[in-house]
């Protein structure tokens, strides 16, 4: 499994775009404690339209779980590793 791999990760997050619509964010992905409450904030800016560039240019509150949906870089395409 992914935490077997990576046992001192807390949180893993993931955000779906479709590149060819201004990177529109089309799916979220949270394994994390509270991963529901997180989400659920997320859900309505989801249902809006959010892009990848409005996260990134959103300030999350610090420290929480829920900022690092506006601080992701790694694409899968990178082959970057995931850990900060």
């Amino acid at each position: 499994s992914i935490t077997d791999n990576h046992t001192d990760l807390s949180c893993f997050a993931k955000i779906v775009v479709l590149k060819e619509q201004n990177n529109k964010v089309i799916g979220m992905h949270i394994a994390s404690p509270n991963a529901g409450e997180v989400i659920q904030g997320y859900a309505l800016a989801l249902k809006k339209g959010i892009t990848y560039d409005d996260l990134t240019n959103f300030v999350g509150i610090h420290p929480t779980v829920g900022e690092e949906f506006t601080t992701l870089f790694v694409s899968k395409s990178s082959g970057a590793s995931i850990a900060k």
